[in-house]
This record gives structure tokens, sequence and C-alpha cells, in this order.
């Protein structure tokens, strides 16, 4: 998501005072959009145009040095292309045809009204969300990609947002590990978008990691302004959370160009990881690292001796008791982070090795998952507890093959109910459990007498049904709550599964 305020950036370009002053006048008194450059002609214009990048001018035709019209021209052969309002004293035919070549979206007759200029702005903003409703979804992809895509990849998109922001380009990440909130991620989403309505002054992109439940804000403006909004984060979203009794962990990092965002990211996550033992919400520092001397970890064979014993009992409840002494045994801000990892991944390996013993079948479906990545992906001790449990309880389903397969459709019905708002996919659910796409949809076909894509359909509709009799939420936002980015499409599902129209149903 990208922050779009209501107001537009407008630069006046104007060679008369009286005239500029009344038009910024008018903007500021009878508008909610804000005037980001007042110039004189042309060539202050381009300056101020290329630098602030706005979404709209309004420029006169007729200056000194360089006229309205030949500005514009610079500006279109160098891609930067805003919307404009031309303003001309002359109704001539020639300007306007040049004006239209040019894109100009309304050409106004001096002397210029209020309800004029407002008819005028009014026009360009719907135009403008529009455009930021189909812009935005590739610039939100393009960020991911510079964040998370292999080398080509964020190259190429590298290329494709330095054309959007230009030389304003330099930016402050937040990221913040949301895991151990997933069912809450809703409250989360709340804060951060109140915190991006009280930060006008900036431009936010947040985006996502889904696959290892990492958020990214994106804070690309003025020094100052990064540094006052980092305040606001901090009040807004880190303490909240603590008020709140729920954790989570977030970095930021010193404000640095787009070529190096990723290289940025990289190291934020790693200082997230590396937090595995830090408690209650935090704000961390990149470049702060903690220099404390740590103790050596020894490795608790006696409590790894009773986890092994209760699996082969099968008895899952003390296997969980057990691995959670471990973890309080070892995860501590006394001993280094990796230290910590190393030590839950052999307890895992020895896990996986006794399930080769005592149940096979258990030992094949663990083969298909990945469980020793899953460690060394953890942010915090509930997910390393959640790992591990998981990974006890296959075992424990000694020769019960329908257990298991109840294990993995419980874990995807889980994840359907957390993340059906997003465009969830088959082969992204199973991606997240570490199995094949193929074995989900046999498992799940079986189970629930359904294939994958019909179940997400029905739920859904199901709660689209809630929301509309339920709310007084409009049909296409309703579908935006439901998963479907078109509500056209969403209102043709609603009306196959149910008979009628969701404007019926409501």
């Amino acid at each position: 998501m990208i922050n779009q305020t209501e107001n537009m950036r407008i630069v006046v370009i104007e060679d008369e005072g009286a005239i500029r002053e009344g038009l910024v006048n008018m903007i500021n008194g009878r508008t909610r959009h804000q005037v980001v450059g007042i110039c004189k002609n042309g060539i202050e214009g381009i300056s101020a145009i290329e630098k602030e990048r706005p979404d709209c001018v309004i420029t006169d035709i007729r200056m000194e040095e360089m006229d309205g019209l030949e500005m514009l021209k610079i500006l279109h052969d160098k891609k930067i292309m805003p919307y404009s309002i031309i303003l001309s004293g002359y109704s001539d035919f020639e300007y306007a045809r040049k004006a239209l070549r040019l894109g100009v979206e309304e050409y106004l007759l001096k002397p210029i009204s209020i309800d004029m200029l407002e008819t005028s702005l009014q026009k360009i903003e719907e135009k403008l969300e529009k455009s930021r409703n189909e812009q935005g979804y590739q610039f939100e992809n393009d960020i991911r990609a510079c964040l998370f895509g292999e080398k080509e990849e964020a190259e190429s998109a590298e290329e494709r947002v330095k054309q959007i922001l230009g030389d304003s380009d330099r930016g402050i990440l937040l990221t913040g590990y949301y895991g151990n909130i997933e069912e809450n991620v809703d409250i989360l989403d709340r804060q951060i978008k109140t915190f991006i309505r009280l930060s006008p002054d900036l431009r936010i992109v947040d985006v996502a990691e889904k696959k290892q439940k990492l958020k990214v804000l994106i804070l690309i403006g003025k020094n100052t302004e990064c540094e006052t909004a980092i305040s606001r984060f901090k009040e807004n979203v880190v303490e909240h959370a603590a008020l709140s009794k729920y954790e989570i962990h977030w970095v930021s990092s010193e404000r640095c160009v787009l070529s190096l965002w990723k290289s940025s990211f990289e190291k934020e996550k790693q200082m997230l990881l590396d937090a595995l033992a830090v408690t209650g919400s935090r704000l961390f520092e990149a470049g702060h690292a903690d220099n404390e001397q740590k103790e050596i970890l020894e490795y608790p064979h006696g409590i790894e001796k009773k986890i092994l014993r209760a699996l082969g009992d099968g008895n899952k409840e003390e296997t969980k008791k057990y691995i959670d002494e471990f973890l309080d045994t070892v995860v501590s801000l006394s001993y280094d982070a990796k230290d910590i990892r190393r030590v839950i991944l052999k307890l895992m390996s020895q896990m996986i090795d006794t399930a080769k013993e005592i149940n096979q079948k258990a030992y094949d479906i663990l083969r298909t998952q990945n469980g020793m990545q899953d460690v060394l992906n953890a942010y915090t001790k509930k997910e390393m507890g959640d790992i591990l449990t998981a990974t006890g309880d296959v075992i424990c389903e000694k020769d019960k093959k329908e257990g298991i397969s109840n294990y993995i459709v419980n874990r995807t019905l889980e994840y359907i109910r957390i993340h059906y708002k997003e465009g969830i996919t088959l082969e992204e659910t199973a991606e997240i459990l570490n199995i094949t796409p193929e074995y989900l949809s046999m498992l799940f076909k079986r189970e629930m007498g359904m294939n994958f894509s019909v179940f997400l359909k029905k739920f859904r509709i199901s709660h689209a049904k809630r929301l509309l009799r339920g709310t007084d939420m409009k049909v296409y936002e309703v579908a935006e709550a439901c998963g479907y980015s078109n509500s056209n499409y969403f209102t043709r599902v609603f009306k196959e599964e149910t008979g009628i129209s969701p404007a019926e149903f409501h």
C-alpha cells in the first residue's frame, strides 16, 4: 500500500504576481490541496517540477524567458507528465491545439473564478485517483521485487522505480516481523494506516513478505520529516503494541538511496533474527550492534532425552511440555542467537532421526517438509516452539495416516482463515506448509470433499454474506474485505454461488 493522501501536490507557474498570489490563496483557502511550488516562468517551473514531482501543474501560457507550452513540451520529452491546467487570456485555437497535443487536461480563460478552478481540480483529482489505483499495484510489485527478488529481477524493478521517484529516492526502511501476532494483524494494519495518514509530507510504501511474515515500510522524503515520522511510528505503533500486550519487533535503517534498499533490508532482517530472545515490542536501530559478552550455551542433553522418550510413547502432551522446557532453558539474552539456533537445529535433527526409527510414515512426511530451514528462518521463541511441536505431533501419530492428513489440512484451513482477504493460491499455501501442491491438493480433496479453490470461494462468499447483512459496507468494500480486488468479478462469483447479486442480497 502507498500512502495516497486526499490532497494533490500542485506547482503554480504564473508571471503576474497578483494572479499568482490569487491562485495560491484560492488553492490554500478553498481546497484541501497543497501548493509545493510557486514560480514566475517556465524555467523556474521545470526546476520545481523536476524536484517536487507534483500531481498537478497550473501554468500560464505567455510568460517571459519560457512560456507554459514550451515548458510542458520539455517536461514531456523528459517523460515527466503531471496533470496540467493551462491559463490563458486569449481564446486562441492554435494554443488550445498545442495544449491538447501535450495532454493538457484543462484550458481555462482568464479571469479565473474559484468555481472554475475547483471544477478543474476535481476532474483532475478523479483522473489521478483512477491512475493511482491502476499504477499503484505495479509500483508496489516493483518495490517488492527490489527488496525480495533475485538479482536480475531486482535490478529491472529498480530501474522502473527510479523512473517514478527520480532524484527523490532516499528513504528509511522500517522492517518488522508480525508472525507472532498473525491472528491480530488487522490491528497492526490499522495502526500503520493511521501512521501513514499522520505523515502527509512523506511518501510511504507499505509492502509485505508473506512467507517470512515481514512488513516493510519505506519512508521517502526529507531527513527531518523522516526523523519526525520515526518518533511518531515508535509512539503510534511500537509502544501501542506494548500497551496492547502483543509483541512485535521492528528495525529502522539509516536513510539511503534506492540502490541500497535491498542490502539495508537484508541487514534489518538479520537483526530481527538475532533478536530471537528479546521479549516485548521493540524498535531497533540498524548499525547499533549488541556487543555484550555472551555466555557459553551447553546443550541440554537431559531434556532432549525426555523429549525423545515422549515421542517414543506417542505422547503429544508430554512432548510439548518438554519442548517448552527445552526452549525456556536455551532461549535467553545470556546466549548468542546463533548458538541458540544451533542447539534447536540439533534437537530438530534428533527428533527427525527418532521418527526414522519409530514411525517411517511420519519420517517420509517430514522429509517432504523443511523443518530445519524453518528453524533457521524463525524469528521468535513462540515460532520455534510451534515448529518443534508440529514436528512432534506428526511423529506421535504412529501408523495413523488419517491423523497426519488431518494435521496438514487443519494447518491449511487455519491459513485460509487468516489470509482469505489476500490473493492466496494452492501453490502459495503448499509452499508455506513446505509440501508439494499436488500432495496438498490430494489431501485437501480427500478430507474436505472439494478442491482448494472451491472451498476458498465458498469461504469468501460466506464471509461476504455476513458483511452484506450485518454492516453498512458498500459492495466494493465487501469485495476488498473478502479478497476480491475487482468488484465486478466479485459480483459475478457471488451471483454464481447464490443466484442473486450482492446488491439484491444486501
